[in-house]
Protein backbone atom coordinates (compact mmCIF):
# COMPACT_ATOMS: atom_id res chain seq x y z
CA UNK A 1 0.00 0.00 0.00
CA UNK A 2 1.39 3.28 -1.19
CA UNK A 3 0.02 6.83 0.34
CA UNK A 4 0.79 9.40 -1.82
CA UNK A 5 1.16 12.38 0.91
CA UNK A 6 2.20 16.08 1.58
CA UNK A 7 0.55 18.65 3.90
CA UNK A 8 1.43 21.28 1.55
CA UNK A 9 -1.96 21.87 -1.47
CA UNK A 10 -1.75 21.64 -5.01
CA UNK A 11 1.42 19.40 -5.29
CA UNK A 12 0.58 17.57 -7.23
CA UNK A 13 -1.17 14.51 -5.09
CA UNK A 14 -4.50 13.44 -6.60
CA UNK A 15 -2.48 13.96 -9.64
CA UNK A 16 -0.25 11.32 -8.80
CA UNK A 17 -3.09 8.93 -6.98
CA UNK A 18 -5.11 9.08 -10.50
CA UNK A 19 -2.08 9.14 -12.98
CA UNK A 20 -0.16 6.28 -11.69
CA UNK A 21 -2.83 4.23 -10.63
CA UNK A 22 -3.85 4.56 -14.09
CA UNK A 23 -0.58 3.37 -15.65
CA UNK A 24 -0.14 0.52 -13.30
CA UNK A 25 -3.92 -0.72 -14.13
CA UNK A 26 -2.52 0.07 -17.86
CA UNK A 27 0.42 -2.24 -17.21
CA UNK A 28 -1.92 -4.89 -16.53
CA UNK A 29 -1.92 -4.49 -12.64
CA UNK A 30 -4.58 -4.74 -9.92
CA UNK A 31 -5.08 -1.82 -8.88
CA UNK A 32 -7.33 -0.10 -5.88
CA UNK A 33 -7.54 3.45 -5.13
CA UNK A 34 -8.55 5.07 -1.72
CA UNK A 35 -9.73 8.67 -1.65
CA UNK A 36 -9.27 9.68 2.15
CA UNK A 37 -9.13 13.73 0.80
CA UNK A 38 -12.31 14.87 2.53
CA UNK A 39 -12.37 16.96 -0.72
CA UNK A 40 -13.03 13.85 -2.97
CA UNK A 41 -10.63 15.24 -5.78
CA UNK A 42 -9.43 11.89 -6.98
CA UNK A 43 -13.33 10.29 -6.79
CA UNK A 44 -14.27 13.09 -8.79
CA UNK A 45 -11.23 12.92 -10.93
CA UNK A 46 -12.15 9.62 -12.03
CA UNK A 47 -15.65 10.83 -13.23
CA UNK A 48 -17.63 10.06 -10.36
CA UNK A 49 -20.04 11.73 -7.81
CA UNK A 50 -19.25 11.30 -4.48
CA UNK A 51 -22.82 12.62 -3.46
CA UNK A 52 -24.57 10.65 -6.35
CA UNK A 53 -23.49 7.30 -5.70
CA UNK A 54 -26.75 4.42 -5.25
CA UNK A 55 -27.93 3.90 -1.86
CA UNK A 56 -26.83 0.22 -1.76
CA UNK A 57 -22.39 1.93 -2.14
CA UNK A 58 -20.53 3.21 0.51
CA UNK A 59 -17.68 5.24 0.88
CA UNK A 60 -13.87 5.43 2.77
CA UNK A 61 -16.36 7.07 5.38
CA UNK A 62 -17.82 3.83 6.74
CA UNK A 63 -14.19 1.97 6.96
CA UNK A 64 -13.46 4.82 10.11
CA UNK A 65 -16.99 4.82 11.27
CA UNK A 66 -18.42 0.80 10.49
CA UNK A 67 -15.01 -0.45 10.57
CA UNK A 68 -15.95 -1.90 6.88
CA UNK A 69 -13.89 -3.66 4.70
CA UNK A 70 -12.29 -1.85 1.70
CA UNK A 71 -12.79 -4.81 -0.28
CA UNK A 72 -16.76 -4.47 0.51
CA UNK A 73 -16.21 -0.16 -0.28
CA UNK A 74 -14.55 -0.49 -3.44
CA UNK A 75 -15.97 -0.40 -6.62
CA UNK A 76 -14.56 -1.31 -10.25
CA UNK A 77 -14.53 2.05 -12.48
CA UNK A 78 -18.07 1.65 -14.71
CA UNK A 79 -16.76 2.04 -18.45
CA UNK A 80 -17.25 5.33 -20.20
CA UNK A 81 -20.35 6.26 -21.97
CA UNK A 82 -18.73 6.45 -25.13
CA UNK A 83 -17.54 2.90 -24.91
CA UNK A 84 -20.32 0.82 -22.86
CA UNK A 85 -18.70 -2.17 -24.04
CA UNK A 86 -15.04 -1.56 -23.20
CA UNK A 87 -14.08 -2.31 -19.74
CA UNK A 88 -12.42 0.89 -18.02
CA UNK A 89 -8.45 0.82 -18.14
CA UNK A 90 -8.40 -3.20 -18.98
CA UNK A 91 -10.86 -3.05 -15.93
CA UNK A 92 -7.83 -3.50 -14.04
CA UNK A 93 -9.07 -0.48 -11.69
CA UNK A 94 -11.09 -0.28 -8.55
CA UNK A 95 -12.02 2.86 -6.18
CA UNK A 96 -13.52 3.10 -2.80
CA UNK A 97 -15.06 6.49 -3.41
CA UNK A 98 -14.29 9.44 -1.54
CA UNK A 99 -16.82 11.24 1.44
CA UNK A 100 -16.68 15.02 3.01
CA UNK A 101 -17.67 13.67 5.35
CA UNK A 102 -13.87 13.05 6.11
CA UNK A 103 -13.38 16.22 7.07
CA UNK A 104 -15.38 16.19 10.43
CA UNK A 105 -14.28 12.64 11.25
CA UNK A 106 -12.24 12.92 14.15
CA UNK A 107 -14.50 15.25 15.65
CA UNK A 108 -17.06 13.01 15.77
CA UNK A 109 -15.26 10.10 16.89
CA UNK A 110 -13.72 11.98 19.95
CA UNK A 111 -17.53 12.91 20.63
CA UNK A 112 -17.75 9.03 20.78
CA UNK A 113 -15.02 8.86 23.11
CA UNK A 114 -15.80 11.71 25.15
CA UNK A 115 -19.32 10.79 25.39
CA UNK A 116 -18.48 7.27 27.09
CA UNK A 117 -15.73 8.70 29.05
CA UNK A 118 -18.62 11.01 30.60
CA UNK A 119 -20.94 8.16 30.88
CA UNK A 120 -18.51 6.49 32.98
CA UNK A 121 -18.24 3.78 30.89
CA UNK A 122 -15.08 3.71 30.25
CA UNK A 123 -11.83 4.40 31.86
CA UNK A 124 -9.06 7.39 30.53
CA UNK A 125 -6.76 4.61 29.72
CA UNK A 126 -9.73 2.84 27.88
CA UNK A 127 -10.00 5.78 25.71
CA UNK A 128 -6.65 6.35 24.72
CA UNK A 129 -6.74 2.58 23.06
CA UNK A 130 -10.23 3.03 21.82
CA UNK A 131 -8.31 6.09 19.96
CA UNK A 132 -5.39 3.61 18.97
CA UNK A 133 -8.36 1.19 17.38
CA UNK A 134 -9.66 4.30 15.79
CA UNK A 135 -6.19 5.21 13.92
CA UNK A 136 -5.93 1.59 12.90
CA UNK A 137 -9.26 1.05 11.29
CA UNK A 138 -8.15 2.03 7.73
CA UNK A 139 -4.97 -0.33 8.45
CA UNK A 140 -7.29 -3.09 9.19
CA UNK A 141 -10.09 -2.34 6.09
CA UNK A 142 -7.05 -2.31 3.37
CA UNK A 143 -5.45 -5.41 5.03
CA UNK A 144 -8.65 -6.87 2.79
CA UNK A 145 -6.99 -5.94 -0.04
CA UNK A 146 -3.62 -7.47 0.45
CA UNK A 147 -3.23 -10.70 -1.88
CA UNK A 148 -6.31 -9.19 -3.85
CA UNK A 149 -4.95 -6.36 -5.33
CA UNK A 150 -1.11 -5.89 -6.89
CA UNK A 151 -1.11 -1.88 -5.84
CA UNK A 152 -3.24 0.07 -3.51
CA UNK A 153 -2.89 4.05 -3.93
CA UNK A 154 -4.27 6.51 -1.18
CA UNK A 155 -4.93 10.19 -1.96
CA UNK A 156 -4.44 12.19 1.10
CA UNK A 157 -5.65 16.25 2.20
CA UNK A 158 -2.79 18.82 2.54
CA UNK A 159 -2.43 18.50 6.78
CA UNK A 160 -1.33 16.47 9.43
CA UNK A 161 -4.48 15.42 10.52
CA UNK A 162 -6.44 12.38 11.40
CA UNK A 163 -6.94 10.98 8.02
CA UNK A 164 -3.59 10.99 6.55
CA UNK A 165 -2.41 9.77 10.33
CA UNK A 166 -4.30 6.74 9.59
CA UNK A 167 -3.06 6.33 6.12
CA UNK A 168 0.36 5.89 7.13
CA UNK A 169 -0.14 3.78 9.81
CA UNK A 170 -1.75 1.29 7.27
CA UNK A 171 0.72 2.38 4.68
CA UNK A 172 4.24 0.28 3.72
CA UNK A 173 5.27 3.23 1.63
CA UNK A 174 4.60 6.52 1.28
CA UNK A 175 5.60 8.98 -1.39
CA UNK A 176 5.77 12.61 -1.59
CA UNK A 177 5.00 14.61 -4.77
CA UNK A 178 5.68 18.23 -4.57
CA UNK A 179 6.55 21.68 -6.44
CA UNK A 180 10.31 22.66 -6.56
CA UNK A 181 9.75 25.30 -4.77
CA UNK A 182 11.46 26.44 -1.29
CA UNK A 183 7.94 26.53 0.56
CA UNK A 184 7.52 22.83 -0.23
CA UNK A 185 10.68 21.62 1.02
CA UNK A 186 9.89 23.15 3.95
CA UNK A 187 7.04 21.14 4.48
CA UNK A 188 8.82 17.88 4.16
CA UNK A 189 10.09 17.95 7.64
CA UNK A 190 6.70 17.44 9.37
CA UNK A 191 5.75 14.84 7.08
CA UNK A 192 9.08 13.13 7.77
CA UNK A 193 8.87 12.97 11.40
CA UNK A 194 5.02 12.20 11.40
CA UNK A 195 5.85 8.92 9.45
CA UNK A 196 9.22 8.30 11.87
CA UNK A 197 6.63 8.77 14.68
CA UNK A 198 4.27 6.78 13.53
CA UNK A 199 6.84 3.94 12.48
CA UNK A 200 8.17 3.71 16.44
CA UNK A 201 4.70 3.71 17.93
CA UNK A 202 2.93 1.17 15.94
CA UNK A 203 6.10 -0.69 14.78
CA UNK A 204 5.45 -0.35 11.42
CA UNK A 205 8.02 -1.09 8.75
CA UNK A 206 6.90 2.24 6.70
CA UNK A 207 9.11 3.68 4.22
CA UNK A 208 9.87 6.47 2.38
CA UNK A 209 9.43 5.11 -1.79
CA UNK A 210 10.78 8.76 -3.28
CA UNK A 211 10.29 12.36 -3.31
CA UNK A 212 8.32 13.05 -7.10
CA UNK A 213 8.89 16.65 -8.42
CA UNK A 214 5.71 17.56 -10.15
CA UNK A 215 4.54 20.57 -12.61
CA UNK A 216 8.31 20.91 -13.38
CA UNK A 217 8.93 23.59 -16.03
CA UNK A 218 12.23 22.88 -16.81
CA UNK A 219 13.95 26.20 -15.01
CA UNK A 220 17.27 26.93 -13.58
CA UNK A 221 15.10 26.87 -10.24
CA UNK A 222 13.86 23.30 -10.89
CA UNK A 223 17.43 22.14 -11.46
CA UNK A 224 18.79 23.59 -8.60
CA UNK A 225 15.78 22.12 -6.05
CA UNK A 226 16.36 19.10 -8.01
CA UNK A 227 19.86 19.15 -7.09
CA UNK A 228 19.26 20.15 -3.57
CA UNK A 229 16.71 17.53 -2.75
CA UNK A 230 19.48 14.90 -4.58
CA UNK A 231 22.00 16.07 -1.97
CA UNK A 232 19.86 15.50 1.09
CA UNK A 233 17.73 12.10 -0.15
CA UNK A 234 20.31 10.63 -2.67
CA UNK A 235 18.51 7.80 -4.62
CA UNK A 236 15.22 9.13 -2.94
CA UNK A 237 14.69 11.33 -5.45
CA UNK A 238 13.12 9.56 -8.42
CA UNK A 239 14.93 10.24 -11.93
CA UNK A 240 11.52 10.61 -13.61
CA UNK A 241 9.78 14.37 -13.45
CA UNK A 242 6.41 15.19 -14.36
CA UNK A 243 6.02 18.02 -16.41
CA UNK A 244 3.62 21.37 -15.91
CA UNK A 245 0.81 20.37 -18.66
CA UNK A 246 -2.73 22.10 -19.20
CA UNK A 247 -3.42 18.44 -19.97
CA UNK A 248 -4.21 17.18 -16.64
CA UNK A 249 -6.71 20.13 -16.25
CA UNK A 250 -8.04 18.82 -19.31
CA UNK A 251 -8.18 15.30 -17.60
CA UNK A 252 -10.24 16.64 -15.23
CA UNK A 253 -12.15 18.78 -16.46
CA UNK A 254 -13.64 15.78 -18.27
CA UNK A 255 -13.66 12.73 -15.61
CA UNK A 256 -10.83 10.98 -16.85
CA UNK A 257 -6.79 10.01 -16.26
CA UNK A 258 -4.35 12.14 -17.90
CA UNK A 259 -3.45 8.09 -19.39
CA UNK A 260 -6.87 7.84 -20.56
CA UNK A 261 -7.17 11.58 -21.87
CA UNK A 262 -3.69 12.38 -23.76
CA UNK A 263 -1.72 8.79 -23.52
CA UNK A 264 0.50 10.26 -26.23
CA UNK A 265 1.61 13.63 -24.60
CA UNK A 266 4.15 13.95 -22.30
CA UNK A 267 2.55 14.46 -19.22
CA UNK A 268 0.69 11.13 -19.65
CA UNK A 269 4.46 9.23 -20.81
CA UNK A 270 5.85 10.54 -17.47
CA UNK A 271 3.13 8.87 -15.13
CA UNK A 272 4.11 5.80 -17.58
CA UNK A 273 7.73 5.58 -16.97
CA UNK A 274 6.91 6.24 -13.48
CA UNK A 275 4.86 2.97 -13.65
CA UNK A 276 7.59 1.12 -15.18
CA UNK A 277 10.56 2.42 -12.59
CA UNK A 278 8.42 1.42 -9.85
CA UNK A 279 7.85 -2.09 -10.93
CA UNK A 280 11.19 -2.50 -12.14
CA UNK A 281 11.80 -1.31 -8.22
CA UNK A 282 9.47 -3.63 -6.66
CA UNK A 283 10.82 -6.51 -8.82
CA UNK A 284 14.62 -5.59 -7.47
CA UNK A 285 12.76 -5.92 -4.38
CA UNK A 286 11.21 -9.35 -4.45
CA UNK A 287 14.20 -10.96 -6.03
CA UNK A 288 16.48 -9.91 -2.92
CA UNK A 289 13.69 -11.21 -0.75
CA UNK A 290 13.73 -14.32 -2.49
CA UNK A 291 17.66 -14.60 -2.46
CA UNK A 292 17.78 -14.01 1.16
CA UNK A 293 15.01 -16.84 1.87
CA UNK A 294 17.16 -19.18 0.14
CA UNK A 295 20.45 -18.15 1.99
CA UNK A 296 18.64 -18.95 4.67
CA UNK A 297 17.49 -21.44 4.12
CA UNK A 298 20.72 -22.89 2.53
CA UNK A 299 22.11 -21.92 6.17
CA UNK A 300 19.58 -23.94 8.28
CA UNK A 301 20.45 -26.94 5.88
CA UNK A 302 24.14 -26.72 6.63
CA UNK A 303 23.63 -26.34 10.36
CA UNK A 304 21.51 -29.00 10.34
CA UNK A 305 24.11 -31.35 8.88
Amino acid sequence: MIVVANQKGGCGKTTTVVSLASAMALRGKKVSVIDCDPQTNATQAFGLDPTGLPEDRFTVLDVYLGARPALDIEQLLPPLEETPEEPRLGGNLWLAAGSKGVSGLQFRLDAHVNEQLALQKITHLDADGLRDEQRQRLKESVDSLRGERDFVFVDTGPDLGFALTTALIAADFYLIPMVPSAFDISGLKMLLKAASQIRERYETNLALLGILLCQVKGTKLDREVRELLVETFGKGVFKIEIPNSVKFREATFHGLSIIEHAEEEAAAKSYLALADELLALFEKRRAKKRSSKRSSSTKVRVNAR
